[in-house]
Parts: C-alpha cells; sequence; structure tokens
C-alpha cells in the first residue's frame, strides 16, 4: 500500500518507529507531513519518502523539489468542491484571518492546484490523520479523497481518558462504535463491567466534589494566567523594542470600543425562574466548529434556528467560552467580528449570561443544553440532561442526544424533553461499555498522555495495529 501521513509525528522516536514499522510490513510511505527540523536521521531510513514541513503546508508552500507540481485547478473540479471551499474560508480564520474574501478564495485555487496534482501524481491507497483534519490544506487532501475514493483513516481524540476512535469520514461516525452499539441495546451493564479507567472517568464526571474540567481548559487557564501573560509579553517587547508601541496600542483598545466591553455591554445575569435552553459558545476557529460544525461553523445561524423552534415561554442563554477571550484578548476577529454578540443578543429570547456565570450551574438548572460540537452536551448526558448538537462530533452515534439541523428537528427535540425525555443512568454506563468496545487507547497530544496508562511505545503499537488491521479490511473489501 502506498501511504500519505497528514501530519503525522516526529517529536519522539517512537512515533517514527511506528511508521517504520508499517513500512517493515511491506507498505511505501511515498509522503509525509510533519513539524520538521533536521531530517539527516529520517532520510536514511525512508530513502523512497517526499517530506513536507507542516508549516510551510500550511501556508501553501510545496514540498522541496516540487515546485513546478501546481498548475490552477480546472473548472469542474472547483465546481464540485464547492461545499468545500465554502468550509475552507471559514477554516482560514485561523491562518489568514486578515484576508478578504477574494484573497481567501484565490489562496484555496492555490491550495486545490497543488494537493489535487499531489493525489493525481502519486496515486496514494491510503491516507493516515492522527486526528480530524482541519487546517487548510489537510482537510482538503481529505475532501479530495473522499471524492477520489481514496481510503483515509482518522483517530478522532475523544474527552474520555486516552480513548480514541479510528473512523474513515468524521461525519458518518465510527462503524465500530455504531456496530457495538447496535450489540449492546438491550444489555443492562453496570459500572463494574466498564474497565477501570472509565470507572474513573464516570465517577468525575457525576460527583460533585471532582472537578471535571477539561484537561485543555486547565492548560489554558494556566498558560494564560495574568502574571505569565505580562512576563511573556513584556520580554517580547523588549526582544523586538515593540514594547511601548504594544502597550499604547492596548491601552488605545482598553479604553475604546473592543470585544469583551461588547460582551459586557449586553450581557444580563440569568434569570434562574425561567425555562431555558443553554447555548455555550464555541471558541473560535477551531477543529470543534470547522469542520466538525459543518455549515454551523455559523454558531448564531443555529441559535437563530434554535430560538425560532423554542416553546413560547423558553429562553436561550447564550455564555462565551473563556478561551476565546484568553487567546484573543480584547480584539475582534473573523471569527467573533464587531457586532457579534450584539446580533445575538437581538435574537428573540436570547440572553447573553456573563462569562463567569458557572457552566455546570446553568447546565444542571437547564431544561436542555445544546450547541455545536460541544463538550457542555457530554457534560449534560452524564448529568441526565437532555442534549441537541448541530454538527458532526465524536459522540454523534450517542441514541440519546438529539442531532438537529433545522427548526423542524428541533421542535421535535423540544416537544420530547417537554413530555420528560432525560437520558438515564443505564444509558450513560451502556453508551460507555460500547465506547471501551470501539476505540483505541492512546495519544498524540500531551493532555491526552497525562490521562494514559500507556508508555508512548504501547500507545504507537496500538496505532500501528489498527492501521494494518484497517489496511487489511481494505485488501479484503477490494
Amino acid at each position: 500500500m502506498r501511504i500519505f501521513l497528514f501530519p503525522w509525528p516526529i517529536d519522539k522516536e517512537e512515533y517514527v518507529e511506528a511508521i517504520s514499522d508499517l513500512q517493515n510490513a511491506g507498505h511505501e510511505i511515498v509522503y509525509w507531513v510533519s513539524v520538521f527540523g533536521e531530517l539527516d536521521k529520517l532520510r536514511p531510513k525512508f530513502p523512497n519518502t517526499i517530506f513536507h514541513d507542516h508549516l510551510e503546508a500550511g501556508f501553501c508552500k510545496p514540498a522541496i523539489g516540487l515546485e513546478s507540481v501546481w498548475e490552477p485547478p480546472p473548472a469542474d473540479l472547483i465546481k464540485q468542491l464547492y461545499k468545500v471551499e465554502s468550509l475552507i474560508l471559514t477554516m482560514m480564520n485561523k491562518r489568514f484571518d486578515w484576508m478578504c474574501v477574494d484573497e481567501r478564495k484565490h489562496l484555496y485555487y492555490q491550495f486545490l492546484g497543488y494537493w489535487s496534482q499531489i493525489l493525481k501524481k502519486y496515486q496514494p491507497d491510503f491516507i493516515i490523520f492522527p486526528g480530524v483534519p482541519h487546517t487548510v490544506y489537510d482537510y482538503l487532501v481529505y475532501e479530495l479523497a473522499k471524492l477520489w475514493n481514496i481510503k483515509t483513516l482518522i483517530f478522532e481524540n475523544t474527552v474520555v481518558t486516552d480513548r480514541l476512535l479510528f473512523i474513515a469520514d468524521f461525519r458518518k461516525g465510527s462503524e465500530a462504535l455504531q456496530m457495538a452499539l447496535l450489540k449492546n441495546k438491550n444489555q443492562k451493564f453496570t459500572l463494574n463491567d466498564l474497565e477501570q479507567d472509565l470507572q474513573e472517568y464516570y465517577y468525575m464526571q457525576t460527583d460533585a466534589d471532582c472537578d471535571a474540567t477539561p484537561p485543555y481548559l486547565k492548560d489554558n487557564r494556566r498558560y494564560f494566567r495574568l502574571d505569565k501573560v505580562l512576563k511573556r509579553k513584556i520580554l517580547d517587547g523588549l526582544r523586538d523594542f515593540s514594547i511601548f508601541r504594544k502597550t499604547l496600542r492596548y491601552i488605545f483598545k482598553k479604553l475604546f470600543r473592543n470585544i469583551q466591553k461588547e460582551y459586557k455591554k449586553i450581557q444580563k445575569k440569568p434569570d434562574w425562574t425561567k425555562k431555558f435552553v443553554y447555548f455555550p459558545l464555541h471558541f473560535q476557529p477551531e477543529s470543534a466548529i470547522s469542520p466538525h460544525g459543518d455549515i454551523f461553523a455559523d454558531q448564531i445561524l443555529a441559535i437563530e434556528t434554535l430560538s425560532a423552534a423554542l416553546p413560547e415561554d423558553w429562553v436561550v442563554f447564550v455564555k462565551e467560552h473563556p478561551v476565546q477571550w484568553f487567546h484573543f484578548g480584547v480584539n475582534f476577529t473573523s471569527s467573533k467580528y464587531r457586532n457579534y454578540y450584539k446580533k445575538i443578543a437581538e435574537i428573540p429570547n436570547v440572553n447573553v449570561v456573563p462569562i463567569e456565570t458557572d457552566t455546570y450551574q446553568l447546565i444542571n438548572k437547564s431544561q436542555a443544553v445544546a450547541t455545536i460540537t460541544g463538550t457542555a452536551i457530554w457534560e449534560a448526558f452524564f448529568r441526565e440532561k437532555p442534549a441537541m448538537f448541530f454538527g458532526y462530533p465524536w459522540y454523534q452515534d450517542c441514541p440519546c442526544i438529539f442531532r438537529v439541523n433545522d427548526i423542524e428537528s428541533c421542535r421535535l427535540a423540544l416537544t420530547q424533553i417537554i413530555q420528560g425525555y432525560k437520558p438515564s443512568k443505564q444509558e450513560v454506563i451502556n453508551f460507555l461499555k460500547s465506547l471501551e468496545e470501539a476505540t483505541v487507547q492512546g495519544y498524540f497530544e500531551e493532555y491526552g498522555k497525562r490521562g494514559s496508562k500507556l508508555s508512548l511505545k504501547e500507545s504507537t503499537q496500538n496505532f500501528v495495529r489498527i492501521i494494518l488491521e484497517e489496511i487489511q479490511n481494505l485488501r479484503y473489501n477490494s
């Protein structure tokens, strides 16, 4: 099999050994994207592999020696990928926030011209992604692979310890999980039937004395502590002599219009006597909203849809994600632009609540939780609270959470909620058991490692096993 890797890490020897194992099993590593430093150690092991730096690929720079591969994409291909183009234009908010729409479109055509030619020239049989692709170039490769029937394998993070789903299509979800759910549909598992890590995870989510804050949020709070931020900014400003300019610019933004001022101007303390749906906003730009959110990368569209479906005496409480301001401070962005919060507050029966309002209090006091693909849905599920999602989250196959995408589906879900529907403890345990059977344990990120009892060697061996099994399944189906 001819394999492409997008982007497989090399920062630890175990990751490199895993790819060597694939090569030793008779597979050809044709194209490898990663964050490369020195390639001297890699080239002797993979003499026929094309190496492409992840950061350069992200800015549409070709791999070394392949500068002449690019051709303008044909009109027919552009038309086949109109939906992909639309989503990628929102994905560009991450690295190309300063570009206007026309400039982004032209850059997209450059990406398309290069990667369509690369796939045609090197004819991969199998493309492996260590996470759901979301950095423009890798997402485009993923969509081209779907268009041209090239096999893809994605290791998708769950928030459950070190467990990852292995999937071919993030919109269709995990076939292994779907099969496990079908098999276990009428079972009545107990907590003792779960493996130890899942038992501990269950207690962490359901015990009021446990801190269930997601690891990534803890990391952000530590990294963006005021004293640490000031220290970094002062040191950076002294290094490049920009400290005075940056200080004056920050004071100007604080004194005049900024995104935090706009939010606080329209926020209202929650009225706990009202029946409400809690809608936490996503941090943007990020994978959870694009591509996972699909058309609902526009979160305001989802809130408008939910508002139009509400019973007469209900409201929506919307709260910003704290990481949004950690990363962008007082700045407006292409994702959260001027009057963004004002537009939300003007939607009928929608209130924007203070960002410091406790999310677990909002979940517990709500009639339901709704979001695009967020962790709040998962947290509501453990608290036996009804929930609705608009996008394609990893938990999309859970039969106890409502998938919605228009006014009618929201109304149907809310009708069942009004009639008393809520997930049960038994359904939570059953889903965890199915998840146990359908996932592989391992990690690519540091926060995944912290929740794992596996060594990195064991983790990468698990990945190799799954990859080889999926290749074997591909051969069998062919």
